[in-house]
């Protein structure tokens, strides 16, 4: 995918490119059943990097979508000449959208403008987060890219249900505050590689509710999702289940050899006559 870079928008090339090289059939028959399809690729990889490096006019890296790395100019001109580039444009000044979920083309943003979990020290990849509203939609909050930022499933629960509040900035920016009152900043993970990713965007409403009552979440740490059972006691339960499943079956296919229910054979005397 290509994101091209305009004065209002910035656009940046998140491409797919199979890492190795896919055999066709050699038979050379003009009959031949693979002769007319195209073989999927076995690897697809996503990398973004500027339109200026992508057309050979630029140097900057390239990054490499869930990997903890950058690539070089030299081998993103390399990659994008058979890569499939889509354009990925800045929201600007776009509105909220009318739904929970966002668009694709919004989550797209959202992930390639913070490449990481935002919360602070962690480095789980963007696409293996969750998109979570700065303001919660219960609440008011619109489904917009300066209310929406990534978090990995883990810090999702702990600022859900432990007592962090957060500011979210026109620009990415996050201002995170501990239940004990520390302050903690985070900013995208794009601001140093693709500045342009983390232009402030506007057309954001104020949230329209009604203020939370002031004993709001006061044991909303009991509404945390408990595990019933151990990752350890599932596995456990589920290889059991599984031998036994195994041991059943046997037995079906040992009592079948033992006494076959099916119909007797037909007797080689039964022929009609005449004999």
């Amino acid at each position: 995918m290509i994101r091209a870079r305009t004065p209002s928008a910035a656009r940046m090339p998140w491409a797919r490119w199979p890492r190795g090289p896919i055999l066709g059939c050699g038979c050379g028959r003009a009959d031949c059943a693979a002769g007319g399809r195209r073989p999927a690729s076995p690897v697809v990889i996503h990398v973004i990097a500027e339109q200026a490096t992508i057309e050979g006019s630029g140097t900057a890296p390239g990054s490499l979508v869930g990997a903890d790395g950058l690539i070089t100019a030299d081998l993103v001109q390399e990659l994008a000449a058979t890569a499939t580039r889509v354009p990925l444009v800045h929201p600007g000044d776009a509105p909220p959208e009318p739904r929970y979920t966002p668009s694709t083309a919004l989550a797209e943003f959202v992930r390639c403008r913070d490449l990481t979990c935002r919360w602070p020290g962690c480095d789980v990849p963007a696409w293996a987060c969750d998109l979570d509203h700065t303001i919660a939609h219960a609440e008011g909050g619109p489904t917009h890219a300066g209310n929406l930022k990534c978090y990995c499933r883990t810090h999702h629960l702990l600022k859900t249900f432990w007592g962090w509040t957060e500011k979210q900035l026109p620009d990415g920016t996050l201002i995170l505050t501990s239940p004990a009152g520390c302050t903690y900043v985070t900013t995208p993970g794009s601001a140093l590689l693709f500045p342009s990713l983390c232009y402030a965007v506007g057309g954001m409403p104020a949230p329209e509710a009604d203020p939370a009552p002031p004993d709001y979440c006061d044991q909303r740490t009991a509404m945390m999702p408990r595990r019933r059972r151990t990752r350890t006691q599932q596995r456990a339960e589920r290889v059991a289940t599984e031998r036994r499943h195994n041991r059943q079956a046997r037995m079906a296919r040992q009592a079948q050899a033992v006494n076959p229910t099916g119909p007797a054979p037909p007797h080689t005397d039964d022929d009609p006559p005449p004999f």
